[in-house]
This record gives structure tokens, C-alpha cells and sequence, in this order.
């Protein structure tokens, strides 16, 4: 039963559901289809990793300082609604960083760095309006209008929004013509020629929908009940949250932040790539499912995504009742199982490939749900946005920035260089190795893993556990 105060209706599913969906359909294209989008204008994987760090830090910076600004104000609704028309405008501007746009400002030797140095600017500002108005207060307010005994539900269904994005953008892309279909006998120039009109299109749409969705947010949240947060010193609370004596008092905490950094560097090892990977022919180290196999990356994507999400949605029914912390280690195992897989096997069959795949999706989106709901859970009550920043360090800028660029090194240590016998152009490409990467970050995740364990079933054995709110 929920508490008294604090009812979860319609409209707070409605908020859920909407404002949540529009930010991940935003994110799935910083996080996906920009990469597909650099690499079709560039045929470089390092411009991707370097989006990648940029993004990470400019992301935790942002919430790191607007979690707090949040609090102290009591106001969510101007940040994330305001957030997301701006967001929205920063997505539709991305189509501007085009091969032939930097071709015509700095010449065509530049144009391909110029594409990386732009988008990666255009992706700092960006994910500076995405971060405040969706990790810093969106975040903020889920935990606000959720108590205990509903929030594995709702982190259920957030943790499947990405996943349904992707099922959206991947008809969004094939019906716009956004695809990486690189030819390796045609000149990087010619390349960007072909795939950027449908790209550009694609970025403008999604730009109007996140615009749109921040003007409905005006009407829909209401975020009156909030005090504002203004005991202590603005720049001293940011650093609340590493004080030793808040670490000491909210151990199982940091415990569960230190288990989402390793998980969360695992899918940093692939997730910035493996759209690049898939659609990359096989010449360049990829799977080849492009040009006449295009079709093919749509239906086992959609696939993957339909299924891994059945399998998340079934886990969040019963998360409550097997309890989070026991879900932990199936989801760890079943990421570890299928980064193995896809890693291991060469030249796969698609069906092995949809199956490997699914098994790895499976165990990303469990283990999200589980680990962001005990998050949530063990968050003092009040100071919610005091420890947005430091989740955002533990759960996003660290596995970024240290799963996306061990995954480069790997890359550019096993990569073939290949040489088209018509441009003579160098390409290094993502490869199948860095779902090693992911299986190794996946063990180390069962470390502090365990200690949170075997710390959550010690609070039983020894009495009622006093939980928090």
C-alpha cells in the first residue's frame, strides 16, 4: 500500500511514461545514432570514444551542480521542462555537422576532424540540457513521487524506455534512410554524401518531439509540494555526498554505486559501438548487415530489443517479490554469458548473433533495473539531489569514460587496417573483441556485488531491517 502523501495516479504514470520516453529518445541517439552518424561522415571510431569521454564528464558535471541547484530552489519542472525545449533544439542541430558542411568551412583535408571537433561540441551542449532537465531533476523527481514499495515497478518500466527508443529509432532510421551503408571502394567524401540527407531529416524530427514534450511538461508536473533545500553552503553541499562520514552512514549505498560502476562500464564497453559494429562490413571488422543486409539489422535488432525488454518486464513483476539484491547476480551472469558469446565465436550466424544478443540486452536491463531501484531505495530521504552528482560520477562518467576507451585501445591495438584499393584510406573499426572488454568489467561488478550482498543478508539474519524511506 502506498503511503499517505504520496499517490502514484495516472498522471504521475503519464509523466513517467512521456517525459521519460522523450529523454530516451534523445539519449539513445546521443548514445547510438550520432555514433552511427560520426562514423558514416568520418569512417573513424576513435571520434566516437572521444564524444563519448566529453559526454561523461559534461554529463556528471551538469547534474552534479544543477541535482543540487534543484534542491536548494525546490523547483524540478522549469529545469526539466525548460530542459527539454532546449534539448530538443540541441538534437535537431546535429544534421549541421555534415562532411560537406566541414568541407565547405575548412577544405576537405579537415572535414572529417572538423565533423569530430563539431560534434563533439554539439554533444557537450546537448547533454548539458539532457542532463539537467533528465539526470539531474527528472531523475530526482521519480524519487520523489516514488516510495518503496512501487519503485521497482516504476524502474522497471524506466529501465525498459531505452529499449523501446531503440525500437522507435531503428523504424525512424529505416524509414528516413539514417544508416552507416558504407561502401569500402568509395572515398569517405563519397560516403557522407550518400548516407547525411536521411540523417538530417532524422535529427530534426526528434529535435521537434523533445520540444514538444518540454512544453507539455509545463502543464503536467507539478512540483509544489517540494521545500526548498537551503541548510548548508551551495558549494559545500556538492561535495556532500563524498564527505567520509555521509560514505560511512550510507554504506550499502556506495556499495550498490560501486556494483553499477563495474556493470555500467561493461555496457560502456560495446554500447557506443555496436550499432557501428553491426552494420560495418565484414572487410571492416564488422557484421555486414548493411547495403543489400540492411534489412537484416532492422529484424534482429527489433528482435533483440522486443525480446530483452519481455524478459526486463517479467523481472520487474516479480523484482519485489524475489527481492532486488537476489536478481543481481542472474543479471550479471546473463550479461557475462552473452558478451562471451558474441565475443568468441567468429563470423556468427545472424540467428546466433539475435540469440547471443538477447542473452547480453537480458542481463543489461535487469541488472539496470535492479541496481538503479536499490539506488533509489538507499537515497536519504530529503537529499535526494545532494547524491544525483555522485551517481551520475559512480554510473555514468567513470564506466564512459573507462569502458568506451579501453574498448578504443582494444580496437586500435586488434583492428586490420584496411586499405581500399581504390581510396588507399586508412579505417580503424570497432570489432568483435570488446565484448571481451564487457565480459571482463562484467566479473569485476560480482566483487563489490558480493559485499553488498552478503551485507543486505547479515541486516536479516540479525533483526527487521530499518528501512529507508
Amino acid at each position: 500500500m502506498e503511503r499517505k502523501g504520496v499517490r502514484f495516479g495516472w498522471k504521475n504514470w503519464l509523466i513517467v511514461l512521456l517525459v521519460g520516453l522523450a529523454g530516451q529518445l534523445a539519449w539513445v541517439i546521443e548514445n547510438n545514432q550520432i555514433n552511427l552518424w560520426v562514423y558514416s561522415q568520418t569512417q573513424n571510431s576513435n571520434y566516437i570514444t572521444v564524444m563519448t569521454t566529453v559526454s561523461a564528464v559534461a554529463a556528471t558535471l551538469t547534474t552534479f551542480f544543477m541535482g543540487v541547484l534543484s534542491d536548494r530552489l525546490g523547483k524540478r519542472k522549469i529545469f526539466i521542462a525548460g530542459g527539454y525545449v532546449l534539448w530538443g533544439i540541441s538534437v535537431g542541430a546535429f544534421g549541421l555537422a555534415s562532411f560537406s558542411n566541414m568541407e565547405a568551412m575548412f577544405g576537405a583535408a579537415s572535414a572529417a576532424l572538423a565533423v569530430g571537433i563539431s560534434m563533439a561540441l554539439f554533444d557537450t551542449i546537448m547533454t548539458f540540457f539532457g542532463s539537467t532537465s533528465n539526470d539531474a531533476c527528472f531523475n530526482a523527481l521519480v524519487t520523489d513521487i516514488t516510495v518503496r514499495e512501487n519503485r521497482g515497478k516504476v524502474e522497471s518500466v524506466l529501465s525498459v524506455l531505452p529499449l523501446v527508443a531503440n525500437v522507435v529509432m531503428l523504424f525512424a532510421q529505416m524509414l528516413c534512410g539514417a544508416n552507416a551503408d558504407l561502401d569500402p571502394e568509395m572515398s569517405i567524401a563519397e560516403n557522407a554524401a550518400k548516407t547525411a540527407g536521411g540523417w538530417q531529416l532524422f535529427f530534426l524530427i526528434f529535435g521537434i518531439v523533445v520540444v514538444i514534450v518540454g512544453i507539455a511538461s509545463f502543464f503536467l508536473i507539478d512540483d509544489s509540494h517540494l521545500e526548498p533545500r537551503k541548510e548548508g553552503n551551495y558549494w559545500a553541499n556538492l561535495f556532500y555526498g563524498f564527505r567520509p562520514s555521509v560514505v560511512k552512514k550510507n554504506g550499502r549505498l556506495y556499495l550498490a554505486l560501486l556494483t553499477f560502476m563495474a556493470f555500467n562500464a561493461a555496457v560502456d564497453s560495446f554500447l557506443p559501438y555496436y550499432m557501428v559494429y553491426f552494420q560495418n562490413p565484414v572487410e571492416l571488422g564488422g557484421l555486414g548487415y548493411s547495403g543489400d543486409n540492411v534489412f537484416l539489422f532492422y529484424l534482429a535488432f527489433a528482435i533483440i530489443l522486443v525480446l530483452s525488454a519481455a524478459v526486463a518486464i517479467v523481472a520487474g513483476v516479480f523484482m519485489e517479490r524475489l527481492g532486488k539484491r537476489n536478481l543481481i547476480y542472474p543479471a550479471m551472469s546473463l550479461g557475462l554469458l552473452g558478451s562471451l558469446l558474441l565475443a568468441a565465436v567468429p563470423n556468427p550466424e545472424p540467428w546466433f548473433v539475435i540469440i547471443a544478443a538477447t542473452i547480453l540486452m537480458s542481463g543489461y536491463l535487469v541488472g539496470t533495473a535492479c541496481l538503479g531501484a536499490i539506488i533509489r531505495d538507499y537515497t536519504p530521504k530529503g537529499e535526494v539531489g545532494l547524491f544525483q552528482g555522485v551517481r551520475m560520477i559512480f554510473a555514468v562518467m567513470i564506466p564512459m569514460i573507462v569502458g568506451s576507451n579501453v574498448s578504443q585501445l582494444v580496437f586500435n591495438l586488434t583492428s586490420e587496417l584496411y586499405e581500399s584499393t581504390t581510396t588507399f584510406e586508412e579505417i580503424y573499426a570497432p570489432n568483435a573483441n570488446m565484448f571481451y572488454v564487457a565480459a571482463a568489467f562484467m566479473a569485476l561488478a560480482v566483487i563489490p556485488g558480493s559485499f553488498f550482498f552478503f551485507a543486505e543478508r547479515k541486516t536479516r539474519q540479525e533483526g527487521p531491517e530499518e528501512k529507508p524511506e
